[in-house]
């Protein structure tokens, strides 16, 4: 076996060992059905510890790595939710979900998932204002998520500026190509969470958002993050944008969805553009 074999191996045994679920001798076991090693082959026995007070030391260790790099993308979720909350359903999640990237960065991605399918069901005796509330977080860490993918993805820091004013003309004859960087983020919320996230993040005294179709749009420009409330309009507009329709197409498309008249939402979007452009939400090209 080539030696970047030999480790890759080893490293998967370690993984099973402390992402399976159950005691010790459980774990063990599960890592020798798969990867076919003893813990004796793996792990060394010289010195005063024992083989499995070194796997204890190792996985409590790599918890830990994991924990911190949760806490680190999910920062506002932690502070709103409470440590010993949070850190219950970050050692769940994972537990259920265990790391499988070379990147740390993909290690909470469904962590907004996770908090859905984890939410107790509703019950016709239970009370609407604690049901609203439990699902706060999940609108919250859904947001979180996107200013992770924001941060990471390309920009429109290198893309050129348009060399003229913007005209009606330019969206009627079809002229202007407009594109979305790869750092949009469009998202359909159940709370609005922009204000909140903010006050959250400041350590300001906040009020619970209440429930409401919420449209956000998620960006960065001048690699800064944005964060903004958009109209349902402007969401499917740029969500056509992002898939490949040019601007007149998803003028179109969008004003027969939102029953509005073609020729208004034009005069709209002529309006809009220069704002999506300066926060980051479109380029042209």
């Amino acid at each position: 076996m080539a030696k970047g074999q030999k480790l890759a191996l080893l490293q998967n045994w370690l993984k099973t060992v402390v992402t399976t679920p159950g005691y010790l001798s459980q774990k063990l076991g599960q890592a020798r059905h798969m990867h076919g090693l003893d813990e004796t082959e793996v792990v060394s026995d010289q010195g005063k510890a024992s083989v499995y007070a070194r796997l204890n030391v190792y996985a409590s260790g790599y918890l830990l790595r994991l924990l911190d790099c949760m806490y680190a993308d999910y920062a506002i979720s932690k502070k709103f939710m409470g440590d010993e909350v949070f850190d219950s359903f970050a050692k769940a999640y994972l537990l259920y979900h265990p790391s499988t990237s070379f990147t740390l960065y993909d290690l909470g991605k469904a962590f907004p998932t996770f908090l859905a399918k984890t939410m107790p069901p509703a019950q016709e005796e239970s009370d609407p204002a604690f049901e609203e509330f439990m699902a706060i977080p999940i609108a919250l860490a859904r947001l979180e998520r996107a200013r992770q993918e924001a941060m990471r993805a390309p920009g429109t820091e290198d893309k050129p500026q348009l060399g003229h004013e913007i005209s009606v003309q330019d969206i009627l004859f079809n002229t202007l190509r407009v594109s979305t960087p790869g750092c949009l983020q469009l998202l359909e919320l159940d709370f609005p969470m922009v204000k909140f996230f903010t006050s959250v993040y400041r350590d300001e005294e906040y009020e619970l958002p209440s429930p409401q179709k919420t449209f956000t749009a998620v960006s960065r420009k001048n690699y800064k993050v944005t964060m903004y409330d958009i109209t349902e309009s402007q969401h499917m507009l740029l969500t056509l944008i992002q898939t490949g329709d040019t601007l007149y197409d998803a003028i179109n498309t969008t004003a027969s969805f939102c029953k509005i008249p073609a020729s208004t939402l034009m005069a709209d979007v002529y309006l809009w553009l220069p704002k999506f452009q300066t926060n980051g939400l479109i380029y042209f090209q």
